[in-house]
C-alpha cells in the first residue's frame, strides 16, 4: 500500500534491534529494492532463497520452510502479549494446538541443527534454531501457566506437574540466551539482555523477567472421603464449583441436578470436530483402577480402562462416533460411564444429533450452534485475490488486487451455509486483519447481504471522542478499538442477523484493496470463548 500511494524514496521502519531481525530487515529491503521481488503469493520463496544464501541450496527448502512456518505463527500474536489466559484450554483445543504447532516447529529446528555443519552450527543457532526455541520456551511456560491455574481448581494432582513444567521452561529460557552469548567468544553478548517475561497488560518493558500466579496443591493430602479420589473433566467446562464439596456430588454417584453441566460435553453431529474428550484424574494420594464404557456400539473410546498413580500423567479418553451407524434422526444426550473399583462413579453426558443436510445442499454447515467459513474458501474472481501468508490463520485472508477502484464494480463474493437452529437471532462476526483508514477521505468500507435482503454498507473503523484523545494524548491511531486490535492482530466487527433453519447465502464485498478478511462467522448461540474463534467447519 506504502508503494502504490507512492511513498518510495523513504520507508520507516522501527525495527528495535538489528541483530535478532535479519530475516524480516531482508525481507523489507528486498522490497524496497524491488517491489515486484516478492509476490502476494511467493512469500515461501522468499524465505528458501534467503536461506539459500546463508546455508546453500542443499538445506535451502528445510531451512525456508521453518521460517515460513515461525513467520506464520509469530502472526497470532506478539509474544510480549502472550498471557497464559490467551490462547484457551477449555474450549476448541486452541491453547493446545498452538503448542503441538511450536513444538513440532522446535523439532524440525534442532534436527537441522544436529546435522548441519561445524562451520555453520553458529548461524544456525542464530537465525534459525534460536528464534524458533525462545518462542517456543515462551509459549510452554505460559500454555504450563494456564494449565497449571485450571488444574489446581480442580484440584488434580497434576495441577504441580504444570507448575514445575513452568518453572523449568522459565530457566531454559537465561539459560537459552546465555547460549547465545557466549556463541564465538561472545561476539553476540548482550544482545538478548532485554526482560521480556512480565508485561502484563502494558507495552513497557519488565526491568527484570517475572512469572506469577502459579498453584499448587498439597500433593501428601486426601481429598475430602464424600468427594473421593478419582476426578472427571470433561472438555469445554471447567466444572461447577470445580474443587469444593457439593451437596449434588457424591463418590459413589453421579453428579445430579445443577452439577450435570459441569460433565456435559458440546454436541456431537456429522459437521462438527471427529472427537470430543474427557480427562480421568488423581485427586489424592491412592492408586485409581478405572474404567469407561457406553452402552451405544457406535461410540467409540480411545481407550476403556487404566490405572492412575498420584504423580503420573492424567489420562485423556477421546470420544468419536461411528456415523455410519447414527439414525439420521437420532437426537439424544448419550450416557459414558466411568468407574473405579475403589467405589467412584461419574457419568459424562455427550449430545448427540444426526441429522443431515439435503444432498441438494453445497456449503457450509452448522456445527454446535455456529457455521465458521475461512474467508478464502469461496470462488476467487478479478479482482479479488488471496494472500496466503496473510494474517493469524493459516488459511490466509481475502483482499482486492491493489489499485482496484473502491466503487460498484467491485462483486460480491458469496459463502452459502445451513443453518439447523430454531432461532431467529443471530451475529455475523467478520474478522479483518489489523489495517487502519489511509486518510479521511480513504475510508475502509464493505457491503453485506444474506439471502435477497438490501445489501448494508458499513465502515471498518469509527472515530469517537474517547479514541480522539487518545489518539492526541498517547499517539495510538485514532480508530476506536484500535489498542486491543493493535495487541489481537485482527478487527472483529458483529452485526446483528435474522434467520431461520435452512439454506442461506452470505454474499459480501469489500470496498477498498487495504482490506484482508480472515474469517466469517455465524453464531446462533453456540460459540464459546476463545482467541482465535470457532475451527472452520465441514463443507458439505
Amino acid at each position: 500500500q506504502a508503494y502504490h500511494h507512492n511513498a518510495r524514496q523513504i520507508w520507516v521502519f522501527n525495527v528495535g534491534d538489528l541483530k535478532p531481525q535479519e530475516i524480516p530487515i531482508s525481507f523489507a529491503m528486498a522490497l524496497a529494492w524491488d517491489i515486484n521481488s516478492i509476490k502476494h503469493d511467493t512469500l515461501s520463496q522468499f524465505f528458501s532463497q534467503a536461506a539459500e544464501r546463508e546455508f546453500g541450496s542443499v538445506l535451502a527448502d528445510e531451512v525456508g520452510s521453518i521460517w515460513h512456518r515461525h513467520d506464520r505463527l509469530l502472526a497470532l500474536r506478539k509474544h510480549e502479549h502472550i498471557e497464559p489466559d490467551t490462547f484457551s484450554v477449555l474450549h476448541y483445543r486452541e491453547a493446545d494446538s498452538v503448542y503441538r504447532r511450536w513444538k513440532e516447529l522446535l523439532d524440525d529446528a534442532e534436527n537441522l541443527q544436529a546435522r548441519i555443519s561445524e562451520e555453520q552450527k553458529a548461524a544456525s543457532f542464530q537465525l534459525v534454531l534460536h528464534p524458533t526455541k525462545a518462542s517456543y520456551i515462551y509459549n510452554k511456560v505460559r500454555w504450563s501457566q494456564a494449565l497449571n491455574k485450571l488444574y489446581a481448581r480442580q484440584r488434580r494432582n497434576s495441577a504441580n506437574t504444570y507448575a514445575q513444567i513452568a518453572l523449568d521452561a522459565f530457566d531454559q529460557d537465561f539459560t537459552l540466551s546465555e547460549e547465545y552469548h557466549s556463541l564465538l567468544d561472545g561476539k553476540w553478548n548482550h544482545i538478548l539482555m532485554q526482560p521480556h517475561y512480565g508485561y502484563e497488560d502494558t507495552w513497557h518493558a519488565p526491568s527484570r523477567d517475572m512469572i506469577g500466579g502459579l498453584c499448587f496443591v498439597q500433593k501428601r493430602q486426601n481429598s475430602n472421603p464424600i468427594v473421593g479420589q478419582m476426578g472427571v473433566a470433561v472438555e469445554g467446562h471447567e466444572g461447577v464449583r470445580p474443587g469444593r464439596i457439593n451437596e449434588e456430588s457424591e463418590r459413589t454417584h453421579p453428579s445430579r441436578r445443577d452439577l450435570v453441566p459441569g460433565l456435559t460435553l458440546r454436541p456431537m453431529s456429522r459437521y462438527g470436530p471427529p472427537a470430543r474428550y474427557f480427562d480421568i484424574f488423581t485427586r489424592g494420594v491412592a492408586k485409581i483402577n478405572w474404567s469407561a464404557s457406553a452402552l451405544q456400539p457406535w461410540i467409540k473410546l480411545s481407550q476403556g480402562s487404566g490405572v492412575l498413580l498420584p504423580g503420573q500423567d492424567d489420562a485423556r479418553v477421546e470420544i468419536s462416533v461411528d456415523w455410519g451407524q447414527v439414525p439420521d434422526d437420532f437426537n439424544e444426550e448419550v450416557l459414558i460411564d466411568v468407574q473405579s473399583q475403589e467405589g467412584d462413579f461419574e457419568q459424562v453426558h455427550l449430545p448427540i444429533n444426526g441429522r443431515r443436510v439435503p444432498n441438494s445442499f453445497k456449503g457450509f454447515v452448522e456445527q454446535d450452534g455456529f457455521v465458521s467459513i475461512p474467508a478464502t474458501d469461496c470462488p476467487i474472481e478479478t479482482p479479488y485475490l488471496v494472500l496466503p501468508d496473510a494474517g493469524r490463520l493459516e488459511s490466509g485472508s481475502l483482499t482486492l488486487a491493489p489499485g482496484t477502484d473502491s466503487d460498484d464494480s467491485v462483486p460480491y463474493v458469496h459463502y452459502p451455509f445451513y443453518l439447523f437452529t430454531e432461532t431467529s437471532n443471530a451475529t455475523l462476526v467478520l474478522y479483518f486483519s489489523t489495517t487502519l483508514d489511509l486518510s479521511s477521505e480513504d475510508i475502509l468500507t464493505y457491503d453485506i447481504r444474506i439471502d435477497e435482503e438490501q445489501s448494508q454498507s458499513y465502515t471498518l473503523q469509527k472515530r469517537t471522542p474517547e479514541s480522539e484523545k487518545n489518539a492526541a494524548d498517547k499517539g495510538w491511531a485514532s480508530a476506536d478499538g484500535w489498542f486491543f486490535a493493535a495487541s489481537d492482530n485482527v478487527w472483529v466487527r458483529e452485526h446483528a442477523l435474522t434467520l431461520g433453519p435452512g439454506a442461506h447465502t452470505l454474499h459480501l464485498r469489500l470496498g477498498h484493496a487495504n482490506m484482508l478478511l480472515e474469517k466469517i462467522v455465524i453464531d446462533c448461540g453456540g460459540v464459546a470463548k476463545s482467541y482465535l474463534g470457532p475451527p472452520f467447519g465441514i463443507k458439505a
